[in-house]
């Protein structure tokens, strides 16, 4: 845990970062996502036992309705903001690993699509200067569909920090499953969304 928080303490905490603009599509291609933001990471706080960082993004996502022609139609969903999220992580002696939570904690706008959610991370390692964590996003999360509605989704991703030519780089990798508010058993999902890379200026 110290070589962990000695990498977050010395090329994290305090470093922010820029996504540059990436399109994506849902629905078998019947809306476009576009997605840029700026990242911040501060208040880095440790104990003996674990620490917490908190990430500020000031995001542009738009949601558009796409056309027969391959055309955007009308904006089908709006939600660029500033939200705030917090890692907070402790090491389990049981097995000597890092686990906790990603969470939401608030953001500008309203019907934010990230309140009142939360993940678990696990899986937390540093390999070859690359900070690599795990995250599986609990219950669900509202997604935009055709037609006004809104389906729930759940993600897992995968986290990586590290730096290259002095920059500090942050990749983020998620898997979107469809998911059965009754069961809460997930299905795979026929959208897919390309890694997000901020890279610090």
């Amino acid at each position: 845990m110290k070589e962990i928080i000695n990498f977050m303490e010395v090329n994290v905490d305090g470093k922010t970062l820029f996504t540059k603009e990436l399109v994506y599509n849902l629905e078998n291609g019947a809306l476009q996502g576009v997605y840029s933001d700026q990242i911040s990471f501060s208040n880095l706080k440790y104990s003996q036992s674990g620490f917490q960082l908190d990430m500020f993004i000031v995001s542009n996502e738009k949601i558009w309705l796409m056309g027969k022609d391959g055309q955007r139609e009308k904006l089908r969903k709006d939600f660029s903001g500033v939200s705030l999220f917090r890692f907070e992580l402790a090491e389990r002696k049981s097995t000597n690993s890092l686990t906790g939570c990603f969470r939401f904690i608030s953001a500008s706008g309203k019907n934010v699509a990230a309140e009142a959610i939360v993940s678990g991370i696990y899986d937390v390692r540093l390999e070859n200067d690359v900070l690599k964590l795990s995250e599986d996003q609990v219950l669900y999360r509202d997604q935009p569909i055709q037609e006004g509605h809104f389906k729930p989704v759940a993600f897992q991703s995968e986290h990586r920090f590290y730096v290259k030519a002095q920059k500090l780089h942050y990749e983020y990798n998620g898997k979107c499953f469809d998911v059965d508010s009754k069961t809460m058993r997930r299905n795979h999902s026929s959208d897919t969304f390309p890694p997000f890379i901020s890279i610090e200026k």
